[in-house]
C-alpha cells in the first residue's frame, strides 16, 4: 500500500535528511495519497502512502505509539487486523484509528517480534524503538512486498524499490555480474541475495533484522512448511476431507483479502486460478458463499470489476473462458488488447517500473492490465500468483511427479507410476529426470567469459543473513515446488506484479499465498496435485466444482499468461538493429562482440527462441537505462 525508505547510522555518522527525502520522493508512484518523514536521532524513516485502510489523515505515517516509544513505516496489509485488534483490546490496549498500521504498532508493543507469527498478510515495515535505539526491519513470509538494502561503513539504508536507493550518491549503477550471468544463460531472476545492481541486496522473505549499537541480529521467523511425503497415485481415504479443507481455506483467504475502504478489482485471464478468485469473491458478495471474514466486509455496494488482457491469436485466445466467468459471476469486465505498437511505446515505462531485467513480454501485458485498472479507479487487485507453484500447475511438473513416484521404494507406487507414464503419453526420459527443464538456455558463445563468482559484491556479503532454514523433507515433486516458491520462480513473478501494480498506485493481493492455505497445499499428497492421468491442480479443480464455470474446470490445456511474443519481437526488428550498432553490453564485456546482431539473425532463422533473444535485448536496454 506504500513505499517506505530510511537510513540508520549507529556510528559517528548520522542520516542525511536530504538524501532520505530524495529516496522518499522517488517512491511517489507507490504512494500518491500522502507522505511523511521522521528524524529519530540515529535513524530517519519515511514513506509515501497509498491509502487503503482508514484513508483519513488518522492513518498518516510515520505513526508513533501513544507513549512515543515506537515509530513505524509500513508497506502492505495485515488482513486479520480486525481480529488482532479485538484480541489486543482484551489485553487493555486502545486504538485511535481503524488502520492495520496501528494494529502492527500495538502488537509489537504487546508481543515484540513474536507478533509476526500472528500476522496474516503481506508486509515490509520498519519500527524504531526510541528507548533501546534499535531498528526492527521485516518482510512477509513469501516476500510479496519488496524491501532492499544497501550499506556503507556503519550506515544501512532500506527502501521499497531499488530506484530509491539509487538516489544515494554512494550506491552505484554497476551491474552485479553473477545475476546478469544467470539471467543471460537461462532466464533466472530474483534468486540470489544480491540484485542486478552490485551495491543493492534483497531483504530475505520470512526474516526480521534487528539493528542496534550492539550489532545486527537476523531471525527467520517462519520455517519452510511440512511438505508432502506421499507420492502414490491411488486415492486415499482422507482425500475428500483434504479437498474440503482446501476449499474452506481458499474461500476464507479471499474473504480476508476483500477487506478494504477503497474499490477492489481482480485480474482475470480465463485460467482456473484467477477464475477461482473472481468466482469466490462474487459468491461472498452475493451471500452464496461465506467465510469467517464475511462479517467484517467493508466494500459492499462497490461494483465488482475484473481486468483482462486479450490476445486474439488462436493459440493464446482465452476470451471464451473469460466470458464464461463474467456470465457466471456478473462482474464488470474491462479489457485491454496490447499490440506491437503499444508494446514498443510502453517498454520504457515498464523497464522504469521494474528496475531490473525481466523474463518475458508477458510483463508488458500485465503492465497494461494494471493501467486499465488504474483508469477504472481501482486501488486494490486480487490475482492468482502462487497457485501454479503450490499445486503443480506447470507442464514440467508432470515429469518430476512421475520421476518421484518411480523412485519410491513401494512397488505398488512404482507400478502406478509406470502405468501413468503409458496413459499420459509422456516421453520416458521426461519421466525419469529433469531433462525437460533445460530447453531455453542461451548459447554459451554469445556470453562473455567475464562473469560470475569473484564479482559478488563484498558489501552484499555483510547484509546476507545466510539463514536458509531447515532443509524440507518431502517427495521429489514437493521439494521442487518449494524450491520454485522460495527461490527459483515465484520471487520473480511477485517482483513483476508488485512493480507493475505500484507503478499505477495499485496494491496487488495474492490469496493463494495466504500462509495457512500455502501450508495446507504443500502438504497435500502428490495425487491431489497431479493425478495418474497427468491432470494438474487436482485439488483446486475438485474444490471449485459448483463455484467456477464448468467450461473453465473442464479445460485440459494451460495457456500461460502470454502475449504473441515472437510477433512483437519480429515487428520491432528496426529497434533491435539500432541496439546492435553500438552495444553497451558488448563494450562492457557482458556479451561477446557482435552478440546482439548474431542473436537477432539466429532468431529470424529460427535457430534461437524468442525468450533467449529477449534476454539479450533486455540486458542491453537495462544497461542503457541504468
Amino acid at each position: 500500500m506504500c513505499g517506505i525508505a530510511g537510513s540508520v547510522a549507529l556510528g559517528d555518522r548520522r542520516p542525511d535528511p536530504v538524501a532520505v527525502q530524495r529516496m522518499i520522493d522517488r517512491l511517489s508512484h507507490r504512494g500518491p495519497d500522502d507522505e511523511g518523514c521522521a528524524s529519530l536521532g540515529p535513524a530517519m524513516i519515511g514513506m509515501r502512502r497509498l491509502s487503503i485502510l482508514d484513508p483519513s489523515p488518522r492513518g498518516h505515517q510515520p505513526m508513533t505509539s501513544a507513549d512515543g516509544r515506537y515509530t513505524i513505516v509500513h508497506n502492505g496489509e495485515i488482513y486479520n487486523f480486525l481480529e488482532l485488534a479485538d484480541e489486543l483490546r482484551g489485553l487493555g490496549h486502545r486504538f485511535e484509528t481503524s488502520s492495520d498500521t496501528e494494529v502492527i504498532l500495538t502488537a509489537y508493543d504487546a508481543w515484540g517480534p513474536d507478533c509476526l507469527a500472528r500476522f496474516n498478510g503481506i508486509w515490509a515495515f520498519a519500527i524504531w524503538d526510541r528507548d533501546e535505539e534499535t531498528l526492527f526491519l521485516t518482510r512477509d513470509r513469501f516476500g510479496v512486498k519488496p524491501l532492499f538494502l544497501a550499506e556503507r561503513n556503519s550506515e544501512l539504508a532500506f527502501a521499497s524499490e531499488i530506484k530509491a536507493l539509487r538516489t544515494l550518491d554512494w550506491v552505484s549503477a554497476d551491474p552485479h555480474l553473477e545475476a546478469v550471468a544467470h539471467y543471460l544463460v537461462d532466464g533466472t531472476v530474483d534468486h540470489l541475495p544480491g540484485t542486478f545492481f552490485r551495491d543493492v541486496a534483497h531483504f530475505p522473505a520470512a526474516h526480521s533484522l534487528t539493528i542496534s549499537r550492539r550489532g545486527r541480529r537476523w531471525h527467520r521467523y517462519w520455517q519452510p512448511p511440512d511438505l508432502s511425503t506421499d507420492a502414490s497415485f491411488r486415492p486415499g481415504p482422507g482425500d475428500v476431507q483434504l479437498v474440503d479443507s482446501f476449499r474452506s481455506l481458499l474461500i476464507d483467504a479471499v474473504g480476508l483479502q476483500l477487506r478494504s475502504d477503497v474499490p477492489i478489482g481482480s485480474c482475470l485471464s480465463g485460467g482456473i486460478d484467477s477464475s477461482s478468485i473472481v468466482s469466490i469473491a462474487a459468491g461472498l458478495r452475493s451471500g452464496r458463499l461465506s467465510s469467517a471474514a464475511s462479517s467484517h466486509r467493508e466494500r459492499d455496494g462497490i461494483p465488482q470489476l475484473a481486468f483482462f488482457a486479450e490476445f486474439r491469436e488462436a493459440a493464446i485466445d482465452e476470451r471464451p473462458y473469460v466470458d464464461a466467468v463474467v456470465e457466471g459471476t456478473g462482474v464488470t469486465l474491462h479489457t485491454t488488447t496490447p499490440d506491437s505498437d503499444l508494446f514498443l511505446s510502453s517498454l520504457e515505462g515498464v523497464m522504469e517500473a521494474q528496475d531490473e531485467p525481466f523474463g518475458s513480454l508477458s510483463i508488458v501485458a500485465q503492465y497494461h492490465v494494471m493501467r486499465i485498472a488504474h483508469e477504472a479507479g481501482v486501488k486494490v487487485l486480487l490475482d492468482g500468483q502462487g497457485a501454479d507453484e503450490l499445486l503443480a500447475g506447470y507442464a514440467n511438473y508432470r515429469g518430476i511427479r512421475l520421476a518421484g513416484a518411480l523412485r519410491t521404494a513401494n512397488p505398488g507406487v512404482a507400478l502406478d507410476a509406470a502405468r501413468a507414464v503409458v496413459r499420459s503419453g509422456a516421453p520416458a526420459r521426461s519421466a525419469l529426470g529433469y531433462s525437460v527443464l533445460g530447453a531455453r538456455r542461451l548459447p554459451a558463445p554469445l556470453i562473455r567469459g567475464r562473469l560470475p563468482g569473484r564479482w559478488f559484491g563484498s558489501a552484499l556479503g555483510s547484509i546476507d543473513p545466510s539463514v536458509n532454514g531447515r532443509a524440507p523433507r518431502g517427495t521429489l515433486l514437493a521439494r521442487k515446488l518449494w524450491a520454485d516458491i522460495e527461490r527459483d520462480n515465484l520471487p520473480g513473478l511477485l517482483r513483476y506484479e508488485d512493480r507493475n501494480s505500484m507503478a499505477f498506485g495499485i496494491e496487488a493481493r495474492v490469496p493463494f499465498l495466504d500462509h495457512r492455505l500455502a501450508e495446507a497445499a504443500l502438504a497435500l499428497p502428490d495425487r491431489l496435485k497431479i493425478d495418474a492421468r497427468g491432470r494438474r491442480k487436482v485439488a483446486l479443480h475438485r474444490a471449485m466444482r459448483g463455484i467456477v464455470p464448468e467450461l473453465v474446470l473442464g479445460r485440459r490445456d494451460k495457456v500461460a499468461f502470454q502475449p504473441p511474443q515472437d510477433r512483437w519481437l519480429r515487428d520491432s526488428r528496426h529497434v533491435w538493429q539500432g541496439l546492435a550498432v553500438d552495444s553497451r553490453a558488448e563494450r562492457e564485456g557482458l556479451l561477446a562482440p557482435g552478440a546482439v546482431l548474431e542473436a537477432l539473425t539466429a532468431f529470424e532463422a529460427g535457430l534461437l527462441g524468442s525468450s533467449s533473444l529477449w534476454r539479450v535485448l533486455n540486458v542491453e536496454m537495462w544497461l542503457r537505462q541504468s
